[in-house]
């Protein structure tokens, strides 16, 4: 199973220029200075580090996380019910 916590905060560290161990699950998203734009960039990234491809309706459920954990527990559920697609 692909390891989204780690890919998100390693897309998080290069896409934002933040040192990785102001990094962690309790980190707010604001705190880190993404907003919408910035962190559709930052799935994007994860998309592509981790070679999968996440359904829109996961995408849409982002709106509310406030937290870096919060984000990477719903991204990992996704993955985990086999709605996201892996490539081989």
């Amino acid at each position: 199973m692909v390891d989204l916590d780690t890919t998100l905060r390693e897309s998080i560290v290069t896409i934002c220029g933040v040192p990785a161990d102001q990094v962690s699950p309790a980190s707010t998203l604001e705190d880190l200075g993404i907003d919408s734009l910035t962190a559709a960039e930052i799935i994007t990234d994860v998309e592509i580090r981790a070679g999968i491809e996440l359904p829109m309706d996961v995408l849409r459920g982002l709106g509310g996380m406030r937290t870096v954990g919060e984000v990477a527990a719903h991204l990992q559920a996704g993955v985990g019910s086999g709605e996201v697609p892996t490539e081989p």
